[in-house]
């Protein structure tokens, strides 16, 4: 029975995304267990630090012994004082190359997993049976999920999805990352690449999918309860010249990218939908919503084509243009969406991730955020969560007032519909209070049998914004702290 490990990574002294890239990686040092470690063992190759996951699983090839790394792996390693201290290492074997697609950590503990000791100093960690066959689960679901791709020791490139919905609760930053995947389908990157570049410097980022946006590249849309066919595809509208009224048919945006696309075959052009859940698909769509699937698109074998309503053109949809969708959970659930839409995109979940937040003085929001989503999510779902999104960029407690009063708690009384009582089950006695005057006697001389009921009604009320210091928030998780 083979033994199970984790070998650790310091991205500061090891590039280990690029080395797996061009497939430089070929062995590891070994600092602990040398005398455990052993050929036939597996690996979960793991790298620390901000962008912390798995980017490989990997089969020990040899016995410990003392030799040197590889020339093909020594431009990788950005600290070389540190070979002066790495004699045992072993061969390695990578049969899951990860460096395009990581397993982060808010993927791990999204799910029932056995966390592992990682983010330590050092590295050669004990790991479990259990741990490596879940990480190989999900890497079979993520094949699933980005249609059918090759086996992922040889696949060198990341395949997109044409038809992508981001969808989660609100504040999770969907629309955000909206911005990373266009840039990573029009210059055919891969998404963590272009991730890596946005935690660097945004800025550059937005700067060049504004100059996309201005060259037509990406075009961006809002669904909306009144948006119809005639506004997404093509429709008649009226025009006015020398104050007399005429109709003609107008292009809307979705025929528009569609035409720009197969006009230009060598580039790739995205049309971001943004709130798509919030329009009637079906209606918006039409008869369009069979031609956007991957083997019906212009090219392909099952290629297909209709003729439009209005301008009677023979129309299909060309395979270089990709549709990214964004999906608030708390206005419609996933399940709730048109079956027709729900076969034809594939979907990423955009979860809360408290992990990204900070300390504001003694306050944790890490910890006060994930409290109150898990009161949420028994109270309704989880898909009424709250998103980190929320929290980011406070740094005073003057900050986390404002959010709370102008963003949270409304965010809270519409989910309850108003309902304090469930909003203190939520935040507690340091925000929601009760009434403290009585109500015997507010009504009306009048002989009503539920009288009394109503003047024995319990009615909360929000406490004073300025009396939110530091330990009213911190009392809101201080049972789980």
């Amino acid at each position: 029975m083979p033994n199970y490990w984790i070998f650790q990574v310091n991205p500061k002294t090891f590039d280990v995304l690029n080395a797996l890239k061009n497939e430089a990686l070929t062995s590891f040092s070994v600092v602990s267990h040398k005398n455990r470690i052993e050929k036939g063992d597996k690996v979960i190759l793991w790298q620390c630090g901000k962008n912390a996951g798995c980017f490989a699983l990997c089969e020990v090839n040899s016995a410990v012994s003392e030799f040197s790394p590889s020339a093909s792996e020594l431009p990788y390693f950005l600290d070389k004082t540190i070979l002066e201290n790495q004699d045992s290492r072993v061969h390695l074997k990578v049969a899951y190359n990860l460096w395009d697609k990581p397993i982060t950590s808010e993927m791990l503990y999204s799910k029932a997993f056995e966390r592992f000791n990682v983010g330590l100093p050092g590295t050669n960690f004990q790991a479990t049976e259990s741990q490596y066959k879940t990480l190989i689960s999900i890497i079979e679901t993520l094949d699933v999920v980005y249609e059918t791709l090759p086996p992922y020791e040889t696949r060198k490139k990341e395949r997109k999805p044409l038809n992508l919905i981001l969808f989660g609760p609100p504040g999770t930053g969907k629309t955000y990352h909206t911005l990373n995947h266009a840039i990573a389908i029009i210059e055919g990157k891969s998404l963590i690449e272009v991730e890596v570049e946005n935690q660097q410097y945004r800025p550059k980022l937005k700067e060049r999918y504004e100059a996309y946006q201005q060259n037509e590249q990406i075009a961006f849309v809002t669904f909306h309860p009144s948006m119809s066919y005639e506004d997404f595809i093509e429709g008649i509208k009226p025009k006015e010249e020398n104050k007399q009224v005429y109709y003609e048919i107008e292009d809307g945006i979705f025929k528009t990218l569609c035409q720009k696309a197969a006009q230009n075959p060598n580039k790739n052009y995205v049309l971001i939908i943004d709130e798509i859940s919030r329009g009637n698909v079906a209606q918006i769509f039409g008869e369009l919503i069979t031609l956007i699937e991957p083997d019906k698109r212009s090219g392909k074998p099952e290629a297909t084509q209709t003729l439009l309503p209005y301008s009677k053109q023979a129309f299909s949809v060309p395979s270089n243009l990709y549709l990214i969708g964004t999906m608030n959970t708390a206005d419609r659930s996933v399940e709730a969406l048109d079956t027709a839409l729900r076969r034809r995109f594939f979907f990423e979940e955009m979860a809360a991730k408290p992990n990204l937040l900070p300390k504001i003085g003694n306050i944790n929001l890490k910890l006060l955020l994930k409290t109150i989503n898990q009161r949420i999510e028994i109270l309704l779902d989880k898909d009424h969560q709250i998103g980190h999104a929320y929290l980011m960029n406070i740094y005073t407690l003057a900050d986390l007032r404002i959010v709370f009063a102008n963003k949270i708690i409304p965010l809270l009384k519409e989910y309850f519909y108003g309902d304090w009582g469930k909003i203190g089950l939520v935040l507690g006695e340091g925000f929601i209070q009760k009434k403290s005057q009585p109500f015997n006697g507010i009504f009306s001389n009048f002989d009503y049998e539920y009288k009394d009921d109503f003047e024995n009604r319990v009615i909360y009320e929000l406490t004073e914004v300025k009396d939110w210091d530091e330990t009213v928030f911190r009392e809101v998780y201080f049972a789980v702290e």
